[in-house]
């Protein structure tokens, strides 16, 4: 339904009443609506931001974008990897490397099953990419063992504020209506810190994994958040497109009338007034419809002694200077900035940087090498610490190492020297090489110092 709203005496312009389409569900999360975001900064809890609001308007960002989310699942796919394994690794007497092997310990894979670990281990990892805590409940047995381990989301967590004498967090505060006009402080749990130096000190404790940062003594910040400018730009662009395709990027419609057509015999000024909005309107509900908001303009004009209309206002559309390939070009530095504030290699990611997308099999292994050598060795030795933690409470043997294992991209192509002749075939003869057989136990001899080594 169209409504032609006046603008001055002779100047209307057609707006769409229903300008907003409202769609109803069974079921809403209204934690971090934009409506609902911003709560409650008073209390016994370090708020995440002013409003506490930290949290909502980076997640709101990361909704809106079309690749924000794939960035932070990628990053989380490469700190985890192909996941958690053992491995013991031999020293010599002078501190040497002598093996390194990967072990299955009976004792670690049945708590491995007990306590659901790897669902935990991806959704702790996507916790981390999100916004660098990861907070994860421990609830110990009468025996003092692990009997539960929870991903804590960090929407619901905030740090109970220090007491006189206090130089850490010793407790955490959770709350589901966290950074919301919701928030009722009678729905707060507070669990204890977990002690490293006393790991079954508490039966229910929370540890907090993290990168700590400069001047983060509470909460940390995650890399990505430093692209928020560049995520905007990327994600206003396809809005612009999306809403120019329907509604046009220029006034579609310029009706231009007689400045006395509404002028009726019988007909008082405002009588006048109020057929010329009937009028209007109904010619604008022919053209009105979310395809064409705002994009119909009337003007009235005088008409002269000699019966011609008398110019009146005029309207020259707008030429869009940006061309397709600017906005495109804009695009793709946007998602290249977003993919460095994220450590993910640009071609890791998806995004092609004007060449070839990753080049060859060789290229894309050795990217993702480096991403796994260099851009998530942190981020996997914080993960890892929990390990330690629980080593301590379950007794695991102390020389147990745990690793995050890598994800193999490349298969090469080896052929063997002397690969099997097809049966049909007549067999070729060997080589006449009197120095083969010498050959091929130096190398045997090289394989087994490589393999020591």
């Amino acid at each position: 339904m169209g409504q032609v709203v006046k603008l001055n005496k002779s100047l209307y312009v057609l707006r769409q009443k229903n300008g907003a389409i409202v769609e109803f569900t069974n079921v809403m999360d209204t934690a971090y609506s934009a409506r609902s975001a911003g709560g409650t900064v008073r209390g016994d809890f370090v708020p995440r931001g002013k409003k506490d609001d930290v949290l909502s308007r980076m997640h709101k960002l990361m909704t809106e974008s079309p690749n924000k989310l794939r960035l932070i699942k990628t990053r989380r796919d490469f700190v985890i990897a192909k996941g958690l394994k053992t491995r013991r690794t031999i020293v010599d007497d002078l501190g040497r490397v002598h093996e390194q092997f990967e072990v299955r310990n009976l004792a670690f894979e049945a708590f491995r099953r007990r306590v659901d670990l790897d669902p935990l281990l991806s959704e702790a990892g996507l916790q981390q990419a999100f916004c660098n805590d990861v907070f994860i409940k421990l609830t110990l047995d009468l025996k003092k063992k692990v009997e539960e381990l929870e991903v804590l989301d960090s929407f619901h967590v905030r740090a109970r504020r220090l007491k006189p004498g206090e130089r850490k967090v010793t407790a955490w505060i959770f709350n589901p209506n966290f950074g919301t006009k919701n928030y009722r402080k009678d729905q707060s749990e507070v669990y204890p810190a977990f002690d490293p130096k006393e790991p079954t000190k508490h039966p229910v404790s929370v540890i907090h994994l993290r990168d700590k940062i400069p001047g983060q003594f509470y909460y940390q910040i995650a890399d990505w958040w430093g692209t928020e400018a560049w995520s905007k730009v990327a994600n206003k662009i396809p809005v612009f497109h999306d809403a120019g395709l329907d509604n046009g990027y220029n006034i579609k419609y310029h009706i231009s009338l007689p400045d006395n057509y509404f002028a009726k015999d019988g007909l008082s000024e405002d009588e006048q007034e109020a057929l010329k909005i009937e009028t209007l309107d109904s010619m604008g509900d022919s053209l009105a419809g979310i395809e064409n908001v705002d994009k119909v303009l009337f003007t009235f004009n005088p008409i002269g002694p000699d019966g011609k209309p008398i110019e009146g206002v005029k309207i020259t559309p707008l030429k869009n200077e940006m061309s397709d390939d600017a906005y495109t070009a804009l695009f793709l530095t946007a998602n290249i900035a977003q993919a460095s504030g994220h450590g993910v290699l640009p071609v890791l990611a998806g995004i092609d940087t004007g060449g070839k997308l990753g080049g060859s099999g060789k290229e894309l292994e050795a990217a993702a090498n480096y991403m796994q050598a260099f851009l998530t060795k942190t981020d996997r030795e914080i993960l890892l610490q929990l390990f330690k933690y629980l080593g301590a409470i379950e007794a695991w043997e102390s020389d147990l190492e745990f690793f995050f294992e890598d994800v193999k991209l490349y298969n090469y192509d080896v052929t063997p020297t002397r690969a099997e002749q097809n049966p049909n075939q007549p067999k070729l003869p060997a080589p006449n090489d009197p120095d083969e057989d010498e050959n091929d136990e130096e190398n045997d001899d090289a394989t087994k110092i490589s393999r020591a080594a």
